[in-house]
């Protein structure tokens, strides 16, 4: 019986080949389509689920007021934590990226790695696979290092790198154990960690933190990324309530700070301050995934709702003959389901022919392997989501026809079928509506942030790292690259990205400021060319002079002085910094030195010692002249680190920060086209099956002589209803949601109304061009060949 149902199917998608083309392209695109949207969309909200107690893993966030939330915490919270019962286990990383490792000997040097100083109970909390070693402990001393599995390859080989010694900062660290090389799906990544211990002992030598000698004590450094491991039944808000109330008590009474904790699972999609616009980004291609699935569905169920006049012949002469509304409802549910089976090997096929580059777009390293469990689940939700919802009305309604009324050419159910299908269009196209207006909206917002007016000029600037060396003798370096026809000029700074500079600290004093003020404020060291080498605009007093008198000089930005609750004029205005009595010698105007997802907040330049960080300003046709006489002031200086020369250009390092958005943006576009494309197909199919229903009609109205553009018109008009209708309803709903999406920008477009307009015109100017193409071809067609007959 189940073999005749599909061997009637197949004649039935034989027999119709346009039709069954229709629906299997419609349905392939919409499967992969979705299936690659489900791909990404699985891979975001995998980080850090890997790990097998990842529920009850929490990052500490300390808000130090209603506007100022930073990633770091002091290092006591380790120490704290033993008195807070709630608490398994406590781990601190503090990692630093872009160092120098070296075998003993020196005879390989590499650079560009990312490490981290952890506490011995990293492994306690996460489940980062040990290749060699052992968990406890994980450091033997405090000159031990653990490579991953690829940097220990890049040093030793396939040797055993156990007992092994690399040199970090001219100092000896012998290979203690061997991990996994880190999943990409995990939101900490280092090539190698070392005991935090180690990072203790050189914070002691040298000094401590003023008062505070030890990383156990020093409750003024947030400089630690804190996590900690609940018992199953800790309530998280308790824990943060106790560490805030502990940290008050530390610091007698005087803080604000309120510590909070954010579960593990949330770190990669949910920023530090909140920020949601990277889960809002998953949601929204969760959504088009499943749009994309109900345009495929519903194309199936317009267009085989539309042919129900042509099979209800067929059922009534079965039915007649003794088959049942269930064996009917069998077979049509086969014939779904066979078309369903090539729709998915196509879907199939073209995922593993654009998983490459759908890649190099988004950024990822996705994989598609049937072998894969959790592929299988996205594979197996799509298919069967979109069978069930293109295949259960079709197959009621087909194997529902009455045998009398069918012969009679009485169809009740014709209009209703015609109302659910014109009710299918619209909402198809509303959905249209609204992607072509998000399209709109992302594209101008990502041109905006590029080219919005950050307050400084980032073009043909690069900057470098200049070893300890070259800063002893700046002096001289200055000279050479002073000289140099290819340099504009150049400036020192401990800056190493100013388009997100995130030193800050909360250590400064002025007359009449608030005893509850919580101001947290931005610290950067420059030298007195900074300020004109950026082109920042200083709107009064002086710039520094990068000198020995600056010791006590401070320029702020205006961000500063509304915060401080100043008043002109600004500059002679005593204020303390790290209790270092100066005065304002200048007021800079605002400039974007975050990233443009938040305001700008108050800054503050300083010149207390020489910084190693270089910017240099040079032209288009220099700028390969400039890098090279950088560079051999670089190894000149470098002595025995043989360490590649690295630059960055600023205005990269700006499109490094948006990069993600951008990636995210043009992938929303590609899916948005598809999407509509999908529509269109759809209404392509159905045209096409209307303008066959009505031939023998068009024949007698060309007869009687109707023109081309009467015809066309007539068998337009009623699309384009509906497609009006669309327009209407898609409106606010686009509206609504882009100005949601925008609320994540603290520099943002704003919503015009043309872009509803453009969109409007858009669609109906697609749905003209599908629906016409049919409507033309039947108005030009000879009257006779359809008339012939009668």
């Amino acid at each position: 019986m189940i073999k005749n149902y599909f061997k009637t199917a197949w004649r039935n998608l034989k027999e119709h080949k346009f039709h069954t083309f229709v629906n299997i392209s419609g349905l392939a695109f919409g499967l992969a389509t979705a299936i690659l949207l489900l791909l990404w969309v699985q891979h975001e909200r995998s980080y850090d689920r890997f790990h097998k107690d990842y529920s009850r893993i929490h990052r500490i966030i300390p808000h130090l007021d209603a506007n100022t939330v930073w990633e770091g915490v002091p290092g006591p919270l380790a120490v704290y934590a033993q008195s807070v019962p709630e608490v398994e286990a406590i781990v601190r990383v503090m990692e630093g990226s872009g160092q120098v490792l070296a075998t003993e000997d020196r005879s390989t040097v590499l650079d560009d790695f990312t490490v981290a100083y952890v506490d011995s109970t990293f492994l306690t909390l996460f489940d980062f696979g040990l290749l060699n070693g052992e968990t406890k402990p994980l450091f033997p001393n405090p000159n031990s290092i653990t490579l991953t599995e690829s940097t220990a390859k890049k040093f030793f080989g396939e040797d055993d790198p156990m007992g092994k010694v690399l040199q970090l900062r001219g100092e000896n660290f012998t290979v203690a154990g061997v991990l996994r090389d880190f999943p990409d799906n995990s939101s900490l990544a280092f090539d190698a960690v070392l005991p935090m211990a180690h990072y203790a002992q050189r914070f002691t030598a040298n000094g401590g933190n003023g008062d505070w000698k030890t990383i156990d004590t020093d409750l003024g450094n947030y400089a630690f990324k804190t996590f900690v491991k609940l018992h199953s039944d800790a309530n998280p808000e308790t824990v943060g309530r106790k560490f805030t109330q502990l940290y008050k008590d530390a610091r007698n009474g005087e803080s604000t700070t309120v510590f909070k904790l954010q579960p593990l699972a949330d770190q990669h999609l949910v920023s530090v301050d909140g920020n949601t616009s990277a889960a809002r980004m998953v949601q929204v291609f969760l959504l088009i995934a499943i749009l994309v699935l109900a345009i495929a569905a519903i194309n199936y169920v317009n267009l085989t709702t539309a042919r129900a006049l042509v099979r209800a012949r067929e059922v009534g002469i079965r039915k007649v003959v003794g088959a049942s509304k269930v064996q009917l409802f069998l077979q049509f549910i086969a014939e779904t389901a066979l078309l369903f089976c090539f729709a998915l090997l196509i879907a199939i096929g073209l995922i593993v022919l654009l998983l490459p580059l759908y890649n190099n777009i988004s950024g990822k390293q996705l994989h598609f392997s049937l072998a894969n469990p959790e592929m299988w689940k996205v594979v197996g939700y799509s298919a069967v989501g979109t069978l069930v919802a293109a295949s259960i009305y079709p197959a009621l309604l087909l194997s529902g026809f009455q045998p009398l009324q069918v012969m009679k050419g009485k169809m009740a159910s014709g209009r209703s079928a015609s109302l659910l299908r014109k009710v299918l269009v619209v909402f198809q196209f509303s959905i249209a509506m609204v992607l072509i207006v998000a399209t709109l909206v992302i594209s101008r917002q990502m041109a905006y942030m590029r080219k919005v007016d950050l307050g400084y000029d980032k073009s043909y600037v690069f900057s470098a790292s200049l070893p300890d060396a070259a800063v002893e003798h700046i002096d001289a370096v200055k000279n050479e690259l002073t000289n140099h026809p290819g340099i504009v000029s150049i400036a020192l700074s401990n800056v190493n990205d100013i388009t997100n500079m995130d030193n800050s600290t909360g250590d400064l004093d002025w007359p009449g400021k608030p005893e509850n003020s919580g101001l947290i404020i931005s610290q950067s060291l420059i030298d007195g060319n900074f300020i004109p080498t950026m082109g920042i605009e200083l709107l009064e007093g002086r710039n520094l002079t990068g000198t020995a008198a600056d010791s006590n000089l401070y320029v702020v930005n205006e961000a500063a002085v509304r915060a401080m609750g100043l008043t002109p004029p600004y500059v002679g205005t005593p204020i303390s910094f790290h209790d270092r009595p100066g005065t304002i010698v200048g007021v800079v105007k605002d400039f974007n030195f975050k990233p443009l997802k938040e305001k700008i907040s108050p800054l503050l330049f300083f010149n207390w010692w020489t910084g190693n960080r270089l910017y240099v300003r040079t032209t288009a046709a220099e700028a390969a002249n400039a890098i090279k006489a950088v560079e051999r002031q670089y190894k000149k200086y470098a002595g025995d680190i043989p360490a590649p020369f690295r630059y960055e250009f600023v205005d990269q390092q700006f499109e490094a920060k948006y990069r993600a958005d951008q990636r995210a943006g043009l992938l929303f576009n590609i899916f948005a086209g598809i999407a509509i494309f999908i529509s269109c197909l759809g209404l392509l199919g159905l045209s096409t099956y209307t303008v066959r229903q009505r031939v023998k009609e068009i024949g007698i109205r060309k007869v009687l002589g109707a023109s081309v553009s009467s015809i066309v018109g007539l068998l337009s008009s009623g699309s384009l209803w509906l497609i009006l209708i669309s327009v209407v309803l898609g409106t606010p709903i686009a509206w609504w949601t882009m100005s949601n999406w925008l609320d994540d920008f603290a520099y943002r477009i704003e919503i015009q109304w043309w872009m509803f307009v453009v969109a409007g015109l858009a669609a109906l100017l697609i749905a003209l061009l599908t629906v016409s193409f049919q409507a033309i071809k039947a108005a030009v067609a000879n009257p006779v060949e359809s008339l012939r007959d009668e």
